[in-house]
């Protein structure tokens, strides 16, 4: 009998009716839900390229992307035949959600989701570790006005109460994978490094 996935994983109805999910892949959540590394690990295993937001989205010195070419850069993706987005970017929801084979949404518990951001905040501030463009972060932006502590911890029920409309009534033909803790996760891994997955590769 094929392998099928727990129903609270996932919570708006079965995907895997084509043991497959799709060229195209969305991943979102809030801040510090892990969406880079769950991405980076599900393009290897899938080998579908993978693009994350927030390189596009900034330039150096912390300078943000034009909206507009922005948006451009996210058409110029999502165009293509194959790939896996990492991004919240709402701006740009218009055209990554609709394109999107499957949507998969860490659904992290707010606190992880502070406690994940901040962590990673200060290490990066120590350690002075390269973003994207080279930008750094610091100590004295952690505690700015910019500072992604104040973004992580303002924007986490926004972003909640958003895909859960957009997972029950606005999108709610597409395929949707919730995953809310490391249980749904381990269910996940298992379903795609199974023979049922694997047998049907993405063409």
């Amino acid at each position: 009998m094929p392998w099928r996935p727990r129903k609270n994983l996932i919570q708006h109805r079965l995907i895997i009716l084509n043991y497959n999910l799709g060229n195209k892949i969305l991943i979102i959540g809030p801040n510090g839900s892990g969406k880079t590394t769950f991405g980076r690990k599900l393009s290897q295993t899938l080998n579908l390229p993978f693009y994350e937001l927030d390189f596009y989205s900034w330039q150096p010195d912390w300078k943000e992307t034009d909206y507009s070419e922005f948006r451009n850069i996210t058409e110029q993706i999502t165009s293509q035949n194959r790939w896996i987005v990492d991004g919240n970017y709402a701006r740009n929801q218009d055209i990554t959600i609709p394109r999107a084979d499957t949507i998969i949404w860490l659904d992290v518990p707010q606190l992880v989701s502070v406690y994940r951001t901040l962590k990673r905040s200060v290490i990066r501030a120590i350690t002075k570790e390269p973003l994207w463009h080279n930008n750094s972060e610091s100590f004295r932006r952690l505690f700015s006005k910019d500072s992604v502590m104040i973004f992580a911890l303002y924007s986490y029920k926004r972003k909640k109460s958003r895909y859960e409309k957009f997972m029950r009534v606005k999108f709610k033909e597409k395929n949707w994978v919730r995953i809310r803790n490391k249980r749904d996760e381990r269910e996940f891994w298992r379903f795609v490094h199974s023979s049922d997955c694997l047998k049907h590769p993405i063409e």
